[in-house]
């Protein structure tokens, strides 16, 4: 198959399974493993059982480069510090536990459930099974544990010593597995050279390794150092983690111990330039997503049987020793014990590094005797803890309450709209002065009690500003009944509007009302805001994100009205003394103005108008655009702040902006059909993801100026 398509279809596959793990609430990386095992062997078979060792297999080295070089950074002494003794202890708990019950359960194991004949060694046999067994299942996979901590933004004492002790113990498996491998060989009878040189190579082969990654870390350092340009920076990175690890496989050291020391000597410098880990984070996201992928790929779930016995209590021992080994560092430590019992679940991810010294056992002549045996229990461990590895890693930063953002993604709206209410501001301002003779009306639709006071202030407030009375309408779809006062569309209207007079009266303004029966809602707006007639409609956007037959509604009455059409998109609490106004064309001023002027125009309030511009756009572009944003905001009388920035995005833009602000105010596209389709709404796009609350203008089609603009 095609490497090229091999490739769209791991990522295509693996993004899709990620965003359905979101909404199970597991990591993205558990749905890029779900994705290559269903792609795998296990599933439709697409790919090889050795897909990892072909051309692809690449991406894999390259991304455990990234992640080492990327745990490195985590080992910065000025942080690490203050927890170097809850360090060293949950290291030598979850090392040397993991190490001992391994080593003695997979023994046991194999002593009871395989035939004496099958191995000529007896004892020595059992131990060199056992003690190789040991070292590498102290090893935790870096990549599972990065990425997951990077996805949920965790960050506190728990997830930096998760990070540190897989460098602990990654260090130490490697060195682990050189001195085992050494004493089986003694054992087994196939050792050779002098037994205190096989003990000695794994010990210089670690030190090694990591002198290596610190001389080319401190390099790396210096050169970045000299740089300005982020492109060159990402170049010169990428070329250091690259020379890095591929230099350390080249003299048969670990790539990943190189990797790691190269990223602790640049984070440790005492100038601490960091530039280097923040243009490869940008290179990251699709190399993880491939090597997770693949790694799903390579599982085979069939192989679990071959495991056996053998295999099922390498899982348990190494969870056991793993779990308890923390609890008891953490414990004797005197961490909290919400730590002490969260830790040990961040270390149980297997993968990268067992699976490398797997390879090496495959690989070796002189580990023959027991080669079959030990690699069906690493493929067992291998393949159970990848699958559950990463939901375990998230508990672990739920439980230590380290997760700095909500797990819930950003986009998802609330979907429980009969409960769902937006809070509003007490107001605490004199009451409003309405017009002696109103010019007009602003109408506006009440359908959901938890809406009804927020939009009723809106109304009110554009009431004010455009020298008009406030009209709450409510549509009920269908045909009139003859007993309508007995009618329970009345007992609701009469709630809802019981509400509405309630809030415009705290405003100082009376309010009419009015129930209009109607085959469709916006026939029944329309036939309300024709014979007021309205200044102004103002709709409220439903909660949830099913809002195809509002958008039609909308498009509807925006298409007959003479007037504006406001569609209010309410969440959270709305609060008004800071405004944010984003603008793609400055013409669009003249849809937001009266708006805004009657918004901002309060005692206390401030806007901000916001010029998004392409990011190519140069600087003194950017400068020209500036200025004539503040000359359209004099023309048009409008108070407050204006700037013009350059945007890789604009909607993201928008949303970051929208942090800092209470109420955000925008023209939204009247355009409709296969012009909607191809060029879609940037309004109504910010209007589904936002968590502020919101207005989107509709001009109507007449576009003359309204009262109080003029």
């Amino acid at each position: 198959m095609n490497i090229v398509f091999e490739l769209s279809l791991l990522l295509a596959a693996g993004f899709a399974a990620a965003r359905l793990a979101r909404l199970a609430y597991l990591p993205a990386v558990s749905g890029y493993i779900l994705a290559g095992i269903a792609l795998g062997p296990t599933g439709f078979d697409i790919f090889g059982k050795d897909l990892a060792a072909s051309e692809m297999g690449v991406f894999t080295n390259i991304a455990l480069m990234l992640v080492a070089f990327g745990i490195g950074e985590r080992f910065d002494l000025q942080q690490l510090r203050p927890s170097a003794k809850a360090l060293i202890r949950v290291s030598l708990g979850e090392i040397g536990l993991t190490f001992l019950l391994v080593c003695l359960g997979v023994s046991f194991a194999a002593w009871a459930t395989i035939d004496n004949e099958g191995f000529a060694g007896g004892f020595s046999w059992l131990a060199s099974l056992g003690l190789v067994a040991g070292s590498i299942a102290v090893a935790t996979a870096p990549a599972t544990v990065v990425v997951v901590i990077r996805e949920l933004e965790a960050s506190g004492p728990v997830s930096r010593l998760a990070l540190s002790s897989v460098v602990v113990n990654n260090a130490i498996s490697v060195t682990l597995f050189g001195l085992t491998v050494a004493a089986s060989r003694s054992l087994l009878g196939v050792e050779s050279g002098s037994g205190p040189l096989l003990i000695v190579i794994p010990i210089l082969k670690t030190v090694a390794a990591l002198l290596l990654g610190v001389l080319i870390g401190f390099l790396t350092d210096v050169l970045v150092h000299r740089l300005t340009r982020r492109d060159e920076v990402l170049i010169v990175a990428l070329a250091a983690v690259f020379f890095c690890g591929g230099l350390a496989s080249l003299l048969g050291l670990s790539s990943i111990l190189a990797g790691v020391a190269a990223g602790f000597a640049v984070v440790n410098r005492d100038r601490r330039d960091v530039r280097a880990f923040r243009a490869l984070n940008d290179f990251e996201p699709p190399l993880y997503g491939i090597f997770f992928a693949l790694a799903g790929a390579e599982l085979d779930l069939a192989e679990l049987a071959a495991g056996g016995i053998v295999g099922v209590v390498f899982v348990l021992t190494r969870a056991a020793g793993k779990y308890f080994g923390a609890w008891w560092g953490a414990r004797s430590a005197g961490l909290p014990e919400v730590h002490q019992k969260s830790l040990g679940l961040g270390l149980m991810p297997q993968a990268g590094l067992a699976i490398a010294l797997a390879f090496l056992i495959r690989q070796d002549p002189s580990m023959e005797a027991i080669r079959s045996v030990l690699l069906s229990a690493i493929i067992t461990s291998v393949v159970v803890n990848e699958l559950i590895g990463p939901p375990l890693v998230r508990l672990m930063a739920l439980r230590a309450r380290e997760i700095q953002r909500p797990i819930r993604e950003p986009d998802e709206a609330v979907e429980d709209e009969e409960n769902a209410i937006v809070r509003v501001a007490g107001w605490t301002e004199p009451k409003l002065v309405p017009a002696r003779f109103p010019d007009g009306y602003v109408l506006f639709g009440l359908s959901h009690p938890g809406t009804t006071t927020a939009v009723t202030r809106l109304a009110t407030l554009m009431s004010h500003h455009f020298k008009a009375a406030p009209l709450a309408v409510r549509i009920i779809t269908g045909e009139q009944p003859d007993s309508f006062w007995n009618e329970e569309p009345d007992r609701q209207s009469r709630a809802l509007f019981s509400k509405a007079r309630l809030e415009a009266g705290r405003l100082g303004y009376p309010l009419r009302t009015d129930s209009e029966y109607a085959l469709d809602t916006a026939e029944g707006i329309l036939r309300v805001a024709e014979s007021v007639p309205a200044q102004a409609i103002v709709l409220g956007h439903p909660f949830s994100r099913r809002v195809a037959p509002f958008e039609r509604i909308v498009d509807a009455v925006a298409r007959e009205s003479i007037c504006p059409v406001v569609v209010a998109k309410l969440q959270g609490t709305l609060e008004i003394q800071r405004i944010l106004v984003p603008l793609t064309d400055l013409d669009e001023m003249n849809v937001v103005a009266p708006f805004v002027s009657a918004f901002g125009g309060l005692p206390g309030r401030e806007v901000h108008f916001l010029r998004l511009l392409p990011h190519e756009t140069p600087e003194a572009e950017r400068e020209t655009q500036s200025l004539e944003l503040e000359s359209r905001m004099q023309l048009l009388h409008l108070a407050g702040t204006g700037s013009a920035i350059g945007t890789e995005s604009r909607m993201h833009s928008i949303l970051k902006e929208a942090e800092q602000h209470d109420l955000v105010i925008m023209s939204a596209s009247g355009q409709r059909g296969l012009r909607r389709v191809f060029f879609g709404s940037l309004a109504e796009d910010v209007a589904l993801r936002i968590e502020q609350p919101m207005l989107l203008i509709r001009g109507g089609i007449e576009s003359r100026p309204l009262e109080g603009f003029r």
